[in-house]
């Protein structure tokens, strides 16, 4: 029921705003073409928290249900990678991708599995300060696949590298902080990638960068 509530009034602000950025209701000025795109940013940001905050509470009862399938983790990879350009380019980050260039396929959900890379480099971009390196790698490991997403962005400090993993905990919790979001991207990251049967590794260094890595197994050929 929250899940609707919350859902319906963002379909209807989407929808319309949609519809008046398109000029549907008639000539729309720059300056009032500019104030709806700030309002469209806010209103995807806000559907993004909600979509955490809901795979959130169904992990909390430990109900993260998988569709474990085998899956082109090249294409997966390619796919995340793309989707994320744009919010690299945004913060003036360099993306890379390096996977290899035969096909792999992985037992994993495809959708979830996204959803964390997805979470890793977003996490990488806003942490990385601009001129920074963010790359995305695939490494074969006999019958599994490394994934890592690796940055030379502010790193974190010894001390707090399982901190990060709790619901809701900020790098940076002060109401100033540069970055926002609730907290949760990392929490529900583990949560996915445990409940495929992995982990999620940490290194990082103050000021030199972190990496992110967790393993996938090989789907076995028939």
């Amino acid at each position: 029921n929250i899940s609707h509530e919350l859902r319906t009034p963002l379909t209807h602000l989407n929808g319309y705003l949609d519809l008046l950025i398109n000029g549907d209701f008639g000539p729309v000025s720059p300056d009032q073409l500019s104030a709806l795109g700030v309002i469209q940013r806010a209103t995807e940001r806000l559907g993004h928290l909600i979509e955490d905050l809901i795979l959130f509470s169904v992990s909390e009862r430990n109900q993260i249900y998988l569709h474990i399938q085998p899956t082109d983790l090249v294409d997966l990879c390619a796919s995340v990678f793309k989707r994320s350009l744009s919010k690299a380019r945004d913060h003036q980050i360099q993306l890379s991708l390096e996977v290899a260039s035969e096909a792999m396929q992985v037992d994993a959900d495809l959708e979830k599995i996204s959803w964390v890379l997805m979470q890793l480099i977003d996490n990488a971009v806003k942490f990385t300060p601009p001129g920074g390196k963010v790359v995305l790698q695939t490494t074969p490991e006999e019958n599994f696949i490394r994934i890592q997403v690796r940055d030379t962005g502010i790193g974190i400090p010894q001390d707090r590298l399982e901190q990060i993993f709790e619901p809701f905990y900020q790098l940076d919790g002060s109401s100033t902080r540069k970055a926002g979001g609730t907290g949760l991207g990392l929490a529900l990251a583990r949560r996915i990638v445990e409940a495929h049967g992995s982990l999620v590794h940490v290194y990082s260094e103050v000021g030199k960068g972190s990496s992110f890595e967790f393993l996938l197994k090989v789907h076995p050929n028939e």
